[in-house]
């Protein structure tokens, strides 16, 4: 039995990035259970539009597949049935917390990790005017590491703001794409001074050919560049570190497969999100175990969360609750 759930969160205030802004985000949630087993397992996703995907058409690829799913259709035959995505990593993590409650085990066990405790995330500041993002900065002094959304305006000035209201905290820029490669250059030295251990995605993921040969003084991320494990080859010598998704990669699966290769190609891991509730985080704070960058704060962002959701505190997520997912 495969039920197919549309669901819209609104947020706390609006969230702003270089693509534009939401006051709410929609997200699918599925629950399976086979007719053998008392247990259900239960897995969400974010359609992106950035990825062509919205909330009716990611419920469209499950519909096409409930029959399959429903018969018993196990995790690794989903390479198959669905490409890397949301429909897919909804049906990965669903099938995951199935397989550890059937064990009576949890899926770091199985997977041989770290139970996810105390793991330490970003917090993220949105795009504002540079006094705006200082305040932000300033409620959030305490944190260890702050990510700051940038477009191309005025990069300078909103980072010597975020830095002098908090002044111990590394920041993590996110461009989402919006700079071009002579503004990533002229900023990068200046940004250096003033605590920025990372720049993200500074540039459209098809101008990625562009970094090649550059020597980024800040080490740069991929995260619309990077979406499954057959990326990893073709990012060497652009990147230093992969941001891993699990809605691009389209499931834990394949993550836990891109965080080996990137590890093996010598690229430092991140773990990120969409803005979705803590059963979004869930599967991801598994792999967050063994990464050196986590952004999983999105549940920070919502006015509510689900029962046994996640809490931070200065940037120190919970305990996973196993009544959330991923244990018996």
């Amino acid at each position: 039995m495969l039920n197919i759930t549309k669901e819209t969160w609104t947020l706390k205030e609006p969230f702003i990035i270089a693509r534009g802004s939401r006051i709410a985000t929609e997200i699918i949630t599925v629950d399976i259970r086979f007719d053998n087993q008392k247990h259900f397992g239960r897995g969400e996703s974010v359609p992106s539009p950035r990825y062509g995907e919205n909330i009716d058409s990611v419920y469209e690829q499950l519909n096409a597949v409930s029959s399959e799913i429903s018969e018993g259709l196990r995790r690794g035959d989903l390479y198959d049935l669905l490409p890397a995505g949301a429909a897919r990593n909804a049906l990965d993590c669903a099938l995951w917390d199935l397989e550890a409650k059937g064990k009576n085990t949890s899926v770091s066990e199985i997977l041989g990790f770290p139970y996810p405790d105390n793991i330490q995330t970003v917090q993220t500041i949105s795009i504002g005017t540079a006094e705006e993002m200082g305040k932000a900065a300033k409620k959030l002094h305490k944190f260890p590491m702050l990510k700051i959304k940038l477009n191309d305006q005025d990069i300078v000035k909103r980072i010597e703001e975020v830095h002098a209201n908090a002044p111990q905290s590394r920041l993590l820029i996110d461009a989402n794409e919006s700079w071009c490669f002579t503004l990533l250059k002229d900023v990068a030295p200046a940004l250096e001074k003033l605590n920025v251990v990372m720049i993200e995605q500074p540039l459209p993921a098809q101008n990625d050919e562009e970094l090649s040969g550059y020597q980024s003084p800040i080490p740069l991320g991929a995260d619309e560049s990077c979406h499954t494990s057959d990326d990893v080859n073709r990012l060497r010598g652009l990147y230093d570190i992969v941001n891993i998704k699990l809605d691009k990669t389209g499931g834990l699966t394949e993550a836990v497969k891109l965080a080996a290769k990137a590890r093996e190609a010598k690229f430092g891991i991140m773990v990120g999100c969409m803005v979705g509730t803590s059963l979004s985080m869930a599967p991801a704070m598994v792999l967050a175990t063994r990464a050196a960058y986590v952004d999983l704060d999105a549940p920070a962002l919502l006015s509510t969360d689900r029962e046994y959701g996640l809490t931070i505190n200065n940037g120190h997520m919970s305990r996973l609750n196993e009544r959330l997912w991923g244990g018996a």
